[in-house]
């Protein structure tokens, strides 16, 4: 998150939740699960914040990126107990939703930023 500008030590509500955000989707939550919280916005809030808002989308897609290393990190260790084909399997099923997800936002932001632009 960037800091205020005009005390670069102090975050703005908004940068505050953001990072809020990312921390708890890096905590094991579900943006559905942070979203259904009363001092989160919404689902639909939160997609037209990250539309609107090319800093917070960078921050999202790099939580997310970090995400599917963490996956992929479990997914070495798993390799190596019982049941692994099936704990691996649901990893690598996981992280490449995770990695579809970012890349789908990605692409959504870039069409959006390009249209805005030919406006």
């Amino acid at each position: 998150m960037t800091a205020n500008l005009t005390n670069p030590n102090v975050l703005t509500p908004k940068e505050e939740i953001a990072g809020t955000v990312c921390d708890r989707l890096l905590g094991g939550e579900t943006l559905s699960e942070i979203c259904r919280d009363p001092a989160m916005p919404d689902k639909l809030g939160m997609m037209r914040w990250l539309a609107q808002d090319p800093t917070f989308l960078e921050d999202f897609v790099f939580t997310y990126q970090l995400l599917a290393e963490v996956l992929a990190a479990q997914a070495v260790r798993v390799a190596d107990t019982r049941c692994r084909r099936l704990r691996l399997a649901v990893r690598r099923w996981v992280a490449d939703r995770l990695i579809r997800k970012i890349v789908s936002q990605s692409e959504s932001y870039e069409t959006e930023k390009e249209v805005s632009c030919i406006k």
